[in-house]
């Protein structure tokens, strides 16, 4: 259950690194307990410059436009408050006027399989998919929840990706079995997700009631999200 993915401030002497642009969006009126999120990876990256280029660029990429938010914060101070996801930097907060936010978040891992790429903004052009995994802890009183996204591989195919994505909370080291879990779902051999969200094809409950969701997501550039659709989910 290790994670590999590194805070954006991580420092020049760690390994050769990817940076991953990550959209999530939840509705606060329909969901009050932002238990639904939405979650899309828009590419990846050579440079953190090109990601954070690539992260501001982001929703515009995607067809919204500015004035559609009644909120549209990219300070870097200012964002610290509304940070949700420990292990991500949030570049890009946004708030429609239906109370839809939308977070726009730079995510660091190893490059481990040594991708490369000819293109000049330094975004890996093969399609990719991820396994991610959502931890999401409740506390008592106004503290809310702590979520927490990480990713945990990059696969060429779906296949790979999806058996990876089974083992990521299992250790046969640690002995940790599906019974370490309260409750442990998981998607079938053809089936593309558990019944907890779109993607997610792991659902497990740990004894002290924190919940994991283990989904496998396609990298999906924004600027192929049309402006249709755009125009739904602010209106």
């Amino acid at each position: 259950m290790a994670s590999s993915t590194q805070n954006i401030s991580a420092s020049k002497s760690d390994l050769e690194n990817l940076y991953h642009i990550v959209l999530t969006t939840s509705h606060i009126q329909r969901d009050p307990n932002s238990e639904i999120e939405k979650i899309r990876i828009s590419g990846t990256y050579r440079s953190l410059e090109a990601a954070k280029a690539a992260a501001h660029s982001c929703l515009f990429d995607a067809g919204y436009e500015r004035e559609w938010f009644s909120q549209y914060e990219v300070d870097p101070t200012a964002l610290e408050r509304y940070r949700i996801h420990q292990r991500m930097g949030l570049v890009v907060l946004a708030v429609a006027p239906d109370g839809t936010t939308f977070r726009v978040c730079i995510s660091t891992t190893p490059n481990i399989g040594h991708l490369t790429t000819d293109n000049e903004d330094g975004r890996i052009a093969t399609d990719l998919y991820y396994v991610v995994q959502t931890n999401v802890e409740y506390a008592d009183g106004d503290a809310g929840q702590r979520r927490d996204i990480n990713i945990e591989g990059i696969f060429m195919t779906y296949d790979k990706a999806q058996s990876f994505a089974h083992s990521v909370l299992l250790s046969v080291e640690d002995g940790i079995t599906k019974e370490s879990f309260a409750t442990y779902d998981e998607a079938g051999d053809n089936e593309r997700d558990c019944g907890f969200g779109e993607n997610v094809v792991i659902h497990a409950v740990g004894i002290n009631g924190e919940n994991y969701l283990i989904s496998v997501i396609k990298g999906q550039a924004m600027d192929s999200v049309k402006l249709a659709e755009a125009a739904v989910q602010i209106s």
